[in-house]
């Protein structure tokens, strides 16, 4: 089922939402509470759309979307000049439970995944996702490329689109398990609680790539002691903050030098070294190739 909305109203609203629905959006102003029936993909064309969950505030913008299902509560908020574009998909629950009782896991997720209702229960954590980086991500994009040419033609959804999207939300939530599985926690609640408050410091860690980084401050941002934001971080992630950070700026660096063609100098202070030897050094033993050798 595909349904459109915009300043004139949603077309067809008495339609069933217990259904698999598609449904592309282009508003400029919206305030309200959304009803969750369903598992549920919210993602963002153009513009910015701001969900509030459970006292969470997820901001989405262009080529991001969130991952929701029917116990989540709150509302959205969009407020713009120009139409706010997007779509949003409700998923059966009994299809994503079928496809998901399908599905073979490794053993480090099977405990979580042991109950096939997982993503469909009060356990399941709502979760923002970037369109780069992830299998939901790629199946919007050419989702997004194939409407909007052309959003209010009357499209039609075949049962394995759903059964295929299904399948990326699995596949882009097993590292959030594995995540989860490792929190030494009887409880899902706590393990939850634990991540969010981990992931802030990882933010908080990727948006400082320029500067030096003292984890007493990047703990205070997860509201953590530093030891114990440290223990976690490396417990969750396979590394310590500053090996993470090693990492993006490394990452970050190498993209500099495929794509731009800033000297060795530039690329060095953009990514946080002080010279070019620092980063030639560590460059050579991350990638095993001096990073002159990236050069366009």
């Amino acid at each position: 089922m595909y349904l459109t909305s915009d300043a004139s109203g949603i077309e067809n609203p008495t339609t069933s939402r217990c259904d698999n629905l598609v449904m592309y959006s282009a508003i400029k102003k919206l305030e309200t509470k959304l009803p969750f029936h369903n598992f549920g993909v919210k993602y963002v064309m153009e513009g910015e759309e701001i969900y509030r969950l459970k006292d969470e505030e997820y901001v989405l913008q262009p080529g991001e979307y969130l991952l929701t299902n029917q116990h989540c509560e709150g509302g959205v908020l969009i407020d713009s000049k120009s139409d706010v574009k997007g779509i949003c998909i409700d998923v059966r629950n009994e299809v994503l439970t079928e496809v998901l009782s399908g599905q073979v896991f490794p053993d480090e997720v099977c405990n979580i995944f042991a109950e096939t209702s997982f993503f469909t229960s009060a356990d399941f954590m709502e979760k923002k996702f970037g369109a780069g980086q992830a299998f939901v991500g790629k199946f919007m994009l050419q989702l997004e490329n194939t409407i909007k040419p052309d959003p209010y033609k009357k499209y039609q959804f075949s049962d394995e689109f759903y059964y295929h999207l299904c399948e990326n939300i699995i596949k882009d939530y097993v590292p959030v398990l594995k995540q989860l599985q490792s929190i030494n926690s009887k409880k899902i609640s706590t393990k939850k609680e634990i991540l969010k408050k981990v992931e802030l410091g990882k933010k908080y860690l990727d948006s400082c790539i320029v500067k030096d980084i003292n984890i007493a401050d990047v703990a205070m941002e997860s509201c953590m002691s530093e030891y114990h934001f440290f223990r976690l971080f490396r417990q969750i992630y396979g590394q310590s903050p500053y090996q993470y950070l090693k990492v993006i700026r490394l990452q970050k660096a190498r993209n500099l030098l495929q794509t731009s063609r800033m000297s060795l100098e530039q690329v060095a202070f953009e990514v946080g070294y002080g010279d070019v030897y620092s980063l030639s050094k560590a460059y050579k033993q991350y990638f095993g190739l001096p990073p002159g050798k990236e050069k366009r």
